[in-house]
């Protein structure tokens, strides 16, 4: 679905958005989509989520699909992590790096009986296609951009469990994070699948865009039982800094290796080669890296931006990612690159503003 701004531009649309209007949503563009920023004010939305549950719509993340006889022993020789153990309904997370170690996209990984889907950040599906199709010779293995044909909703909260459990008639099964299953929702085959964006309770459903509003109404007839709330993407993004959560774009590029974004989830380092893999043994047998992302603490009422430069005591040590007013800790919070001599907790830093 695609929708014209005001300016004449054509973005992308869910097939909900007829549903987020008469929600009353504000709407910002998020990587060629145009995606409910709130509804609510943005704080009740971020209660939402960490006193009951919140429902968003993230089908504008990247999403590819991986099939061929090959596909798994050639995904094992790519990627970060081990993926060859994975069973259909099993999942990892993992990444695609460069020969020197750099992050090419970071991205969850859900086995399936005849393919492997990959959850990728928004824009980040058709370089990563790009760029391990270089690999591909005479392995019988395809890669395709399944973005935008595919509706992916989100629910968090403590009570996102039992929401989904009234939506779909039955107990759900204990699934670890990754993992996923498919349930019957509205009638259609939805894979469920247990994730967190936000440090609390999460699960995704995944199905086509055009079935979508029929699951969003299961979910919403069972609004006030659980306290459920629409959610946009900028109470997601408080919930995500707090949570430590990088996010590719922003605490992450194309230039970070991944051990400097913590992605220790996303390596293993007993399964043998993969592309970058000398690198991240190098650091591995080093012990550290120069810089890593870490959690900042902010005084005053000045928020940050992206980029701005840390000091310590007169020269520049690292700079900010991203930053948030948090409502848990009622003051501004950031994530930010601090090199290794002044990573000690509690070591007081500068924030330099960009001119």
């Amino acid at each position: 679905l695609g929708g014209e701004t005001e300016e004449g531009r054509i973005m992308q649309r869910s097939s909900l958005f007829s549903r987020y209007k008469a929600l009353g949503a504000t709407f910002v563009e998020v990587a060629g989509w145009e995606v409910p920023q709130h509804f609510a004010p943005p704080q009740a939305e971020y209660h939402a989520v960490r006193q009951h549950v919140g429902l968003c719509d993230l089908s504008h993340a990247g999403l590819a699909r991986v099939t061929g006889a090959d596909r798994q022993r050639f995904l094992q020789a790519m990627v970060s992590n081990d993926t060859a153990h994975l069973q259909p309904g099993q999942g990892c997370y993992a990444a695609l790096l460069t020969n020197r170690g750099r992050i090419v996209a970071d991205f969850a990984v859900y086995a399936d009986t005849d393919a492997y889907w990959l959850e990728l950040a928004p824009q980040r599906a058709r370089p990563f296609i790009e760029a391990i199709d270089f690999y591909v010779i005479a392995d019988d293995v395809s890669f395709s951009d399944e973005t935008g044909q595919w509706g992916l909703l989100s629910l968090q909260g403590p009570e996102a469990a039992d929401l989904l459990a009234l939506a779909c008639g039955q107990e759900l099964p204990d699934l670890p994070t990754y993992a996923h299953t498919i349930c019957t929702l509205a009638g259609q085959d939805v894979h469920l699948i247990r994730r967190s964006h936000t440090g609390e309770d999460g699960y995704q459903l995944l199905a086509p865009q055009v079935v979508l509003p029929q699951i969003w109404d299961a979910l919403w007839q069972h609004q006030e039982t659980c306290d459920l709330r629409a959610v946009g993407v900028e109470a997601l993004e408080v919930l995500r800094i707090e949570a430590g959560i990088p996010a590719f774009g922003r605490d992450m590029t194309d230039e970070t290796i991944p051990v400097e974004a913590n992605l220790v989830e996303a390596i293993s380092y007993t399964k043998g080669c993969y592309v970058g893999q000398e690198v991240i043994a190098r650091i591995d047998a080093r012990g550290h890296v120069n810089r890593q992302l870490m959690g900042l603490l902010l005084e005053g009422e000045t928020l940050p931006q992206h980029g701005d430069v840390l000091i310590a005591p007169e020269r520049e040590v690292g700079w900010i990612t991203s930053a948030a007013y948090s409502p848990a800790l009622l003051q501004n919070i950031a994530m930010g690159y601090v090199r290794r001599e002044v990573q000690t907790p509690g070591t007081h830093l500068e924030v330099r503003t960009q001119d």
